[in-house]
């Protein structure tokens, strides 16, 4: 048993659009696994056809699937796609449907927890749904009202190619403050997960005494943020995973990776690696490969919650604790091949929802998600 886990971070509705190719040429690198910010209604809006234009004048033109309810038009994003400046690409959508998305409700629904997450008003459509997703998920918790509506994220998945581009528009959850979160400060919990939020606010929520282990999930613009650099957030932190380009996009990141107990860096289809300190106070670096499955992906989402909810799970259930400062190899790379497991059979499942430990267990005795 793991004990009780309480999640502060964000519930948002997914609008999941899956089309039909790479979203970049495959010479733009591997697939994309990026989380960007949106702007609508910059250009003039075309009701069949959707277009993201990156700052370089990157853009990426989706042709549209029947009954789509918007956004349609144009979409500013806040960062660079990584295609080369001012080419056009084009893909074309198959179906879509609204699911419940955030980190926050990922971690909470992966780990069994309590999640504390913002809603906006009761008025608000968007609030509304979302709220209506975490009950049909079983996700409890706390619900800070604010003043402005519900987080919601276009999310555009290019299935078994690989591709996820969520692109946020944010209400509630940027309004957070210290005030919101501290009557939920004082309830105890063994595990504390922050994920998705600011790392002013991260910082406040991390420093709370009572949990046993502290975890860390950042998005990209943690990495980002210049006002309170992530480094300042991490001091309790025992915990922290996030992909390869948002690592990589941390300036500081050598001295973050050495305040930290375990360190864990997910790279899609190349796996993972962690880096820990070891019984003997030796720094050390763990690879694995990604799980071998024996057909493509059908859509990456919420892969990266599967795969650090089990290995926070199976951390603690083979007799971890981050009180000691240090980890066991064998523990590290069984947790590791778990959570590895775990992240490869979430890649079939197309709506929320995470595997049981059997089913992880099962995979794994086979060596194969078949």
């Amino acid at each position: 048993m793991i004990g009780s886990v309480r999640v502060f971070g964000p519930a948002y509705l997914d609008r999941v659009l899956r089309v039909d190719r790479r979203l970049l040429d495959a010479s733009s690198g591997p697939p994309l696994d990026q989380s960007v910010e949106g702007r609508l209604g910059f250009g003039e809006v075309d009701g069949g056809s959707l277009t993201l234009v990156d700052p370089t004048g990157a853009a990426l033109a989706v042709d549209l699937p029947e009954g789509w309810p918007g956004p349609c038009g144009d979409v500013a994003l806040d960062r660079p796609l990584g295609a080369p400046p001012g080419i056009r690409s084009e893909v074309r959508a198959s179906d879509w449907d609204d699911q419940l998305g955030g980190m926050g409700a990922g971690f909470a629904a992966a780990l069994g927890g309590e999640l504390v997450a913002a809603l906006g008003p009761e008025h608000d459509a968007t609030s509304r749904a979302v709220a209506g997703l975490l009950a049909r998920h079983g996700v409890a918790g706390r619900r800070i009202r604010t003043a402005g509506p519900a987080d919601w994220t276009l999310l555009i998945s290019s299935g078994e190619h690989g591709d996820k581009l969520a692109v946020g528009f944010r209400g509630c959850h940027a309004a957070l403050g210290p005030e919101d979160v501290r009557p939920s400060l004082g309830e105890s919990c063994d595990v504390l997960v922050v994920a998705g939020l600011s790392n002013r606010l991260s910082a406040e929520i991390l420093t709370a005494p009572g949990p046993a282990l502290r975890v860390f999930a950042p998005a990209m613009r943690n990495m980002l943020e210049r006002d309170f650099p992530l480094r300042r957030a991490i001091g309790p932190v025992d915990l922290l995973c996030c992909n390869r380009a948002e690592w990589d996009a941390l300036e500081d990141r050598e001295e973050v990776a050495a305040r930290l107990t375990i360190l864990v860096v997910t790279e899609g289809a190349s796996g993972a690696w962690a880096r820990f300190t070891d019984p003997q106070g030796e720094s050390r670096r763990l690879q694995v490969g990604a799980f071998p499955r024996a057909r493509p992906s059908r859509d990456t989402n919420r892969a990266g919650e599967a795969f650090a909810a089990f290995l926070i799970t199976t951390l603690l259930e083979r007799g971890w604790r981050p009180s000691s400062c240090t980890a066991a190899v064998v523990d590290v790379a069984a947790a590791m091949r778990r959570a590895s497991a775990a992240s490869a059979l979430v890649l079939d499942w197309v709506g929320f929802g995470f595997p049981s430990a059997a089913e992880v267990d099962a995979a794994l005795s086979r060596g194969i998600v078949d």
